[in-house]
């Protein structure tokens, strides 16, 4: 089996509902991913909704992580949604749910190579390379163990990976969200949309209470 020998990992944290965000983000997504020698990781770090956010509050954290989806992540940190909630989310999506109890390995077609996993904490020391979707202080990598540094919402981290022979980091910065970013259409008109969905199921809601 082939596998890949270097990677880039594009990713994101504390989002924190703000689904109005991820429209101008995908926009310097796709402009960042160009660069990548074979394909890149997209992946979230956590805090992708909060509770005092109503349409977190209504879908029960789910919103969020629905655009994340339509904008092609590969796998997010979801520890901070409930049973119920994952898997509801697990049926509309294709994103790995990374949770302590869940990881996800690598597999970007045509390459399949489960010796590469993501998950909240390292738990494989045998693998090749482990991903930690738990922000840290800073990138780096401790044995098989990458660590990403935590980064604001808007800000997107990019670390290059050559995996020939010990993994080791080639390049690591943080790409700020340029101000005149333009959203990406087609984003913007699903955030528009998560959020009349999220007001019909509280709609409901209330009148299913009532009856």
């Amino acid at each position: 089996m082939e596998k890949p020998l270097k990677l880039r990992l594009l990713y994101t944290a504390n989002i924190r509902g703000d689904i109005h965000l991820l429209p101008r983000l995908f926009t310097h997504l796709q402009r960042l991913k160009p660069a990548a020698r074979q394909g890149t990781l997209l992946f979230d770090l956590g805090n992708a909704c909060a509770e005092a956010v109503w349409h977190c509050r209504l879908t029960q954290g789910r919103s969020t992580f629905i655009l994340l989806d339509g904008m092609g992540y590969h796998a997010v940190n979801a520890s901070e949604l409930g049973a119920a909630a994952r898997a509801k989310l697990a049926a509309q999506t294709t994103l790995a749910l990374v949770s302590p109890q869940q990881g996800w390995h690598y597999q970007i077609p045509p390459l399949s190579d489960p010796s590469i996993t993501a998950g909240i904490q390292p738990s494989d020391p045998a693998a090749r390379l482990q991903i930690c979707l738990s922000p840290a202080a800073a990138t780096r990598i401790v044995g098989n163990v990458l660590h990403l540094q935590d980064v604001a919402a808007g800000q997107v981290g990019c670390v290059d990976i050559d995996l020939r022979t010990r993994p080791r980091i080639t390049a690591s910065r943080v790409h700020p969200l340029p101000a005149k970013t333009p959203p990406n259409p087609s984003l913007a008109a699903a955030a528009d949309f998560v959020e009349s969905e999220a007001r019909y199921f509280h709609k409901k809601q209330s009148l299913g209470t009532e009856r």
